[in-house]
């Protein structure tokens, strides 16, 4: 899995696939006008554009500042909106805040369920969805600092959201170890406890990855891989992992 470089351009191209395309928040002078109402424009497609420039801006200011330092004025310079337009869309930063993150973190499980095809052996199953989520938060990088890293320390609202996320991803999860329970006895049987220990784990690995910009390789997922199948007594998926390459190199 190649690096991937925090740059405008991969903002641009991260936010298109959210549906938030916009042009990058640059200097005043360089900056991309919307057509004023004027232009004939249906309104929806107006306050569709101005939403994109928003939630990319609160990714950018939240990601520098942190959440709590963040206010509605950084979000509106950095957008290049007044702030009747902020209010017109967005209650307060909070709600601009969970709009960005819901369409974040949406978008990577769509990405992760999509992988995880059914035809797969199941073990490939797990270390196709893991490769399509942790290339998913590469390629999003800018927006995931700010929407996944600074989720949990921000208010009661934005942390129950990022709860329900961590819920559905074990929700897929469960199913996919009650498949592989089901036709692999040898497997440890578990609960919904050793579940979320798992998930958590998961979830703290890349938040940290995303916190230190280190891009995710085919490494990090096969480590993944391999932890979680020895937690769950899959010793031979393990092994089999460890023999392709060292991955303790």
């Amino acid at each position: 899995m190649p690096p991937t470089k925090n740059t405008r351009a991969q903002d641009f191209e991260a936010s298109d696939r959210l549906g938030l395309a916009m042009a990058p928040t640059v200097p005043e002078p360089e900056r991309r006008k919307l057509p004023r109402g004027t232009s004939g424009l249906p309104r929806e497609i107006v306050d569709q554009e101005q939403r994109k420039r928003l939630v990319v801006a609160t990714a950018h200011v939240v990601a520098e500042k942190g959440y709590a330092e963040t206010t509605v004025a950084d979000i509106i310079a950095g957008a290049g909106v007044s702030r009747a337009t902020f209010y017109d869309l967005f209650k307060d930063k909070e709600e601009c805040f969970l709009y960005g993150f819901e369409k974040l973190s949406k978008a990577h499980l769509r990405d992760m369920l999509r992988a995880m095809d059914p035809s797969l052996p199941l073990p490939e199953q797990f270390l196709s969805g893991l490769r399509a989520y942790l290339r998913r938060v590469d390629a999003d990088l800018s927006l995931a600092r700010a929407f996944f890293a600074e989720a949990e320390s921000a208010t009661p609202r934005i942390r129950a959201e990022f709860a329900l996320r961590a819920q559905e991803m074990r929700v897929r999860f469960g199913e996919w170890l009650r498949e592989v329970q089901r036709y692999h006895p040898q497997a440890i049987r578990t609960g919904e406890s050793e579940i979320l220990l798992m998930t958590s784990g998961l979830r703290g690995f890349i938040i940290d990855g995303v916190r230190s910009g280190r891009p995710f390789t085919e490494k990090d997922a096969r480590k993944v891989c391999r932890f979680a199948f020895a937690c769950f007594g899959l010793y031979a998926w393990a092994a089999e992992l460890e023999s392709i390459a060292p991955l303790n190199e």
